[in-house]
């Protein structure tokens, strides 16, 4: 009798899955139509595009100049270290 009611229970819970499942699938789906209308609409605005391609080309020269900005401040800081007798290889040396 428990075996039966194990084997139920196993049944609901598969089909329990399947229907989550399948809401998953219309769910990815929808995504998917609504992301090809998107595309369809970017692909024909060439303004939009350009306007991407433009913001991505400032995201980058902005990213690289952040990048060289924190080289900079590493390197005043490793030298104000230095100039303080902050250095951590002369002062771990000296142990």
């Amino acid at each position: 009798m428990a075996s039966f009611d194990e084997k139920t229970s196993d049944k609901s819970k598969l089909e329990d899955s399947i229907a989550e499942l399948e809401e998953i699938l219309l769910g990815l789906r929808q995504n998917l139509g609504s992301l090809h209308k998107k595309i369809e609409l970017l692909e024909s605005k060439p303004e939009l595009q350009s306007g991407i391609l433009n913001l991505k080309k400032a995201a980058d020269v902005r990213a690289r100049d952040l990048e060289a900005e924190v080289k900079r401040l590493r390197e005043e800081l490793s030298s104000m270290r230095e100039l303080l007798g902050l250095n951590l290889d002369k002062r771990n040396s000296g142990k």
